[in-house]
């Protein structure tokens, strides 16, 4: 103890070492911020409140790991309809929505990150995860997430609620449109920002197939980077978590269901048209009228499967190359 010193001044050996506690190990930590940022329209919004329903049943975690017990979550949005988007995905993962709080803006205006009923809400219903959902909206006009003071007054308040109420505090933030720059430095506002999280996530868009979404650690201060995670998001799909193997499943059945040119659909309908033997090319051609298919894409396609023509009872038909590797006539 520092004799005749206030009660804040200490010294190391009065207080104990604990072990950092995780919602997600080692993506998001109890008591700490994190940052999960990426482009608009990437899904974001959508896995957080997937793993806020697995949190709010004692569901499982990206990672198949069982939730011990219900988790309950403040998850606050302005892009979103609490009524018509949220509530109804929530409802589409089966969450338990009495787990689940948010302050309704329609009676509560100007809400900012800083603001005391963010506080309040947090002591009154004491959520184990806040997600705030985009940060950027939530930035009071005294106040600018560019500026390195006010950024770093601003994550100062957060990591302290976070610490005393015992919460990881999640925010959502866009990325910039420089991307030239490094990873930790794509997120909109000052470097502060990023510096305040201790974990910070990084949503991308896989390159084969737009519809699965690699979530990248590009920050861990607190445990070892965790492994990219994989989700799938489409209309037909919906959301769901990937393992490697299921990701690479969905990127063949892309490229086998979806052919990337005229030509190549039309290859891939002949193709299945000849498996059975050799057909009257009038027949296949028939079927093709009125597509507004050029001669050429018809031709490419031949081309492309190496069609034999085959002139027999005084009609053209085609033929799939024999095993002696015949070519077109």
């Amino acid at each position: 103890m520092v004799e005749n010193g206030p009660d804040y001044l200490k010294t190391y050996d009065e207080i104990q070492s604990r072990k950092v506690r995780w919602i997600w190990y080692p993506y998001i930590a109890l008591g700490k911020i994190t940052l999960l940022q990426g482009d608009p329209g990437d899904g974001k919004s959508t896995m957080m409140l997937n793993l806020i329903a697995e949190l709010s049943k004692a569901g499982r975690l990206p990672n198949n790991v069982k939730i011990s017990s219900p988790i309950k979550s403040l998850y606050q949005c302005s892009e979103d309809d609490a009524y018509e988007t949220i509530k109804p995905r929530l409802e589409s993962f089966e969450a338990n929505c009495g787990n689940v709080e948010f302050i309704d803006e329609e009676m509560v205006e100007n809400l900012t990150l800083d603001d005391e009923k963010i506080r309040e809400a947090i002591v009154l219903f004491k959520p184990q995860l806040v997600v705030i959902d985009p940060l950027q909206s939530y930035i009071g006009e005294g106040c600018s997430i560019y500026t390195a003071s006010r950024a770093r007054k601003l994550m100062h308040n957060l990591s302290i609620w976070a610490t005393k109420y015992k919460c990881a505090i999640v925010l959502i933030s866009h990325f910039t449109k420089n991307e030239g720059t490094r990873d930790l430095y794509r997120g909109i506002g000052s470097i502060d920002v990023v510096a305040a999280a201790r974990s910070v996530l990084q949503v991308e868009t896989d390159s084969e197939n737009p519809n699965i979404k690699r979530v990248k650690q590009v920050k861990n201060n607190l445990a070892p980077k965790g492994p990219d995670v994989f989700y799938e998001l489409s209309k037909e799909a919906g959301f769901h978590w990937l393992d490697n193997e299921q990701k690479e499943t969905v990127k063949s059945d892309r490229q086998k269901s979806k052919p990337v040119s005229k030509t190549e659909a039309m290859a891939v309908f002949i193709a299945d048209k000849l498996q059975e033997g050799m057909v009257p090319a009038n027949e296949i051609l028939e079927l093709y009228k009125g597509m507004q298919l050029s001669d050429r894409t018809i031709r490419n396609a031949k081309k492309q499967l190496g069609i034999v023509s085959i002139r027999k009872d005084g009609q053209w038909y085609w033929s799939l190359p024999n095993d002696k590797g015949e070519t077109n006539t």
